[in-house]
Parts: C-alpha cells; sequence; structure tokens
C-alpha cells in the first residue's frame, strides 16, 4: 500500500489540471485569432499576436501545473527511498 495517498491524488488532480488548461489555451488561442472576441479595431496582426500570447501564457501555465504535480511525485519518491533500509 502507499503510503500518503492523499498527496498522490493531488498529484494527479494537477495533472488533469494541466491537460485541461493546455486544451483550453489552444482552443482560446483559435478563438482569439479567430476574432470572435477581439475588438474590431484590432486588425489581423493584432488578432495573431494576442493569440500567440493567450497560447504562450497557457503553456506557461501546463508547465507551472505539471511541474508541481512531479515535484509532489519527487518529495514522495525521496521519502520512501529514505525508509528503506540500506544493503550491504
Amino acid at each position: 500500500m502507499k503510503r500518503f495517498p492523499a498527496l498522490h491524488t493531488i498529484s494527479a488532480l494537477f495533472k488533469i489540471l494541466a491537460w485541461i488548461v493546455g486544451i483550453a489555451a489552444v482552443l482560446m488561442c483559435g478563438v482569439t485569432i479567430g476574432g470572435v472576441y477581439t475588438a474590431s479595431f484590432v486588425g489581423s496582426t493584432g488578432k495573431v499576436v494576442a493569440g500567440l500570447a493567450v497560447l504562450l501564457i497557457g503553456a506557461f501555465y501546463v508547465l507551472l501545473l505539471y511541474g508541481i504535480a512531479e515535484s509532489i511525485l519527487v518529495i514522495l519518491a525521496i521519502e520512501e527511498n529514505t525508509r528503506k533500509p540500506k544493503e550491504g
């Protein structure tokens, strides 16, 4: 049985949230470039720049959330390895 099941669950939830944010960022990039929610005075270049900004910010949050999830797992692995008896 794994110790700290809540932390494993939280890590999995962070990974799922990272995927959701990534998909939402790609969709919002398309919506922004498509011009559905962009002001009419912004030209096509502005829409592309705004869409790429949305995509970059989304990618940052994906990396942040996934990194948090992996950090939790690293801490759990360190804890598990420190409990094991040393052989030899």
